[in-house]
C-alpha cells in the first residue's frame, strides 16, 4: 500500500510537472511600421538658343528627400552621346559626393526628410577646341537611387547590402 502511495504521489507530481510545461508560454508581439523611401530630382536648368564652343551651360541638379526617414542617396550621371562626351570638359562634381568604384556619386551625408542634396554639378562646359560644326547635339542623364540610412554608418555600405 506504501508503494502505491509513493506511486500516486510520483506520478501526480511528475504529471503535474509535465502540464505545467506543457502550458507555459510566453508571447512577444512584434510590430513593424512600413514606410516609403521616396526622393526626387530637382534641377535649374537653362538650354543655350545656340550652342558653340566654349559654352557654359547652366544644369544644377539635386536630390530632393520626399520620404518621413532619412536616406543615403547617389546619382549616376551620362552622357547620351560619347561624341559628345568628348566635346565637353569633364564635369567638376562638388566635393559632397564621392565618386564610387561601381560608377555611382554618393551622397556623403544622410538626407534628413524634407532636406535636399547639394548639386551634383552647375554646368556643363564645351570646350574650346572643338568646332561649330562639329557638335553633336546630346542629353546628360541623371539617374538617382536612395535607401533607408537607418543602421548604415556611410551611403556605401548601405547600397552594398542591397
Amino acid at each position: 500500500m506504501l508503494f502505491v502511495l509513493a506511486f500516486c504521489l510520483l506520478a501526480g507530481a511528475a504529471g503535474s510537472m509535465v502540464y505545467a510545461y506543457l502550458i507555459d508560454r510566453q508571447e512577444t508581439v512584434n510590430r513593424i511600421k512600413i514606410v516609403e523611401n521616396k526622393t526626387h530630382i530637382e534641377e535649374e536648368f537653362d538650354p543655350p538658343a545656340d550652342p558653340g564652343p566654349g559654352s557654359v551651360i547652366k544644369k544644377k541638379p539635386c536630390i530632393v528627400n520626399d520620404s518621413v526617414i532619412p536616406v543615403y542617396v547617389r546619382v549616376r550621371v551620362v552622357f547620351s552621346n560619347l561624341d559628345a562626351q568628348a566635346q565637353c570638359e569633364p564635369l567638376k562634381i562638388k566635393d559632397s559626393w564621392k565618386t564610387g568604384e561601381d560608377g555611382y556619386y554618393y551622397y556623403q551625408k544622410q538626407l534628413q526628410p524634407g532636406q535636399r542634396t547639394d548639386t551634383v554639378f552647375d554646368n556643363i562646359v564645351i570646350k574650346n577646341i572643338v568646332k561649330k560644326e562639329d557638335l553633336v547635339p546630346f542629353d546628360i542623364l541623371v539617374y538617382e537611387e536612395s535607401v533607408q540610412s537607418e543602421g548604415f554608418s556611410y551611403p556605401e555600405e548601405a547600397f552594398a547590402r542591397l
